[in-house]
């Protein structure tokens, strides 16, 4: 049985505390673990029911008394977004998690997305920012970025996932959007994986870059017409591919010295390029650079036979040369380090990532869970299993450290792109204004 107790610490509400978070949070030899990933024992008291329906096989008799024991359970409260009046993904798990576990019980609130989203980010932030909030959130309700991660205001899950055998080793990387350094702050239970392709056109006789100044040079030197990523996307998402791979924005940025170099050749055409597949985008030419997700039933070659016929796959650009994206996750959780529940606030993060729960994703993080459920879903031979599992092992997030500084970077580029700047002007607005920030922030 994989289940690892240690002792209990029991806390009360969610509130401000006048201690800090380093020195309030309990080490994780304090906080007993509940994760139950091979849960056998009848006498588990956080047992998921066999079947749904065995929850709701008891007489009306028997369940008075039920009732009375969820009144006086522990309330650990989430907020997330959801769709048709406020529907969250997280729904079903939550009633599932309620019905199954006797100490806590997770009041779930959700906003719908739209206006009400953005009334929800504020809020949180000034009650995070306050002392108080919920115990737990999901990232379209409080963005996870670097700066975020930093600020002190969320848990580092690490050591309590760690210790619950929640590991690079049992489970995709993708498990784990909010790492910083040795540091996890949210986790996702599943992930959704993206690749990016390439017009032949572009490529002519030649094989696809191994690194981002290939690309771009190619980009540049191609004589034709083409939009980046699809004529209504945003010029800035397509600085976005370019720029969020690289830890210092290929070697703009140098972090040690704390400066700044955006006259850097590299920028100059990254500049260029988005700009002409801007014009290109506004004049209706076909894309030459696209992206699509990729999964167990939609793998390269059938997202390029449906969609993009002839295309080659590019990849995501990291500093170590093209990778598949894993998109950003808006149900990756994160605790409020203000919580005064953390035990039970990481048993339902536990419990979203356990076997029972991660069997009702289609794209799980649990290697195991992912093992079993396309040897159920997918008549694969091993040549094309084994380049499935290469994929998701492959697959990783971009990168977050430079989230603020580009910001900064979209919001100037906008006024160049749409011809409001030059390009001289822009680099220089840019260069003032990222440095100024990393002095206020050396």
């Amino acid at each position: 049985m994989g289940l690892l107790l240690a002792a209990l610490v029991v806390m009360s509400g969610c509130g401000s505390r006048e201690a800090s978070q380093n020195s309030s949070e309990p080490a994780s030899s304090e906080i007993e673990i509940y994760y139950h990933a091979d849960d056998e024992d009848p006498e588990f008291w956080n047992r998921e029911p066999e079947t749904e329906s065995a929850a709701q096989e008891s007489e009306p008799a028997t369940r008075e008394p039920e009732k009375q024991e969820e009144d006086e359970r522990i309330v650990i409260t989430l907020v997330t977004a959801g769709f048709r009046g406020g529907n969250s993904n997280y729904s079903s798990l939550v009633e599932r998690f309620n019905r199954s576990n006797k100490k806590y019980r997770v009041e779930l609130e959700t906003c719908d997305y739209g206006e009400e989203l953005g009334t929800m980010r504020d809020r949180l932030l000034v009650e995070v920012g306050a002392g108080k909030g919920p115990d737990i959130m999901s990232e379209d309700v409080f963005p996870l970025s670097q700066e975020i991660m930093d600020g002190g205001s969320l848990v580092d899950l690490a050591p309590y996932l760690e210790e619950s055998g929640i590991t690079s080793e049992t489970f995709f990387s993708g498990y784990a959007p909010g790492f910083s350094g040795d540091r996890i702050y949210g986790v996702a239970p599943y992930m959704i994986i993206k690749n990016y392709y390439i017009s032949p056109e572009v490529l002519g006789d030649r094989e696809a870059p191994k690194d981002i100044e290939g690309l771009v040079d190619m980009l540049l030197e191609y004589p034709g017409h083409g939009c980046l990523l699809g004529d209504s996307i945003k010029s800035r998402y397509v600085l976005k591919y370019f720029l969020q791979g690289s830890e210092d924005l290929w070697g703009i940025i140098d972090w040690e010295n704390n400066t700044c170099d955006f006259t850097a050749p590299i920028f100059s055409k990254i500049l260029d390029v988005t700009k002409k597949g801007h014009e290109d985008g506004m004049k209706g030419y076909e894309p030459i650079l696209e992206s699509d997700e990729v999964s167990g039933s939609k793998m390269d070659e059938d997202v390029i036979a449906e969609w993009f016929p002839g295309f080659i796959p590019v990849g995501y650009y990291f500093d170590d040369g093209p990778h598949y994206l894993i998109q950003d996750n808006s149900d990756t959780l994160m605790v409020n380090a203000n919580t005064e529940h953390l035990e039970g606030a990481y048993a339902f993060i536990s419990y979203i990532l356990s076997k029972s729960a991660q069997e009702s994703y289609s794209e799980p993080m649990n290697k195991e869970v992912w093992e079993t459920t396309v040897k159920r879903d997918y008549d694969w031979d091993e040549e094309t299993h084994q380049k499935m599992l290469d994929i998701y092992e492959d697959a990783r997030y971009a990168v977050r450290r430079a989230e603020e500084i580009l910001d900064i970077v979209y919001d100037v580029s906008d006024n160049y792109i749409d011809g409001n700047l030059s390009k001289e002007e822009t680099i220089n607005q840019i260069q003032n204004r990222v440095q100024l920030y990393l002095n206020e922030h050396e």
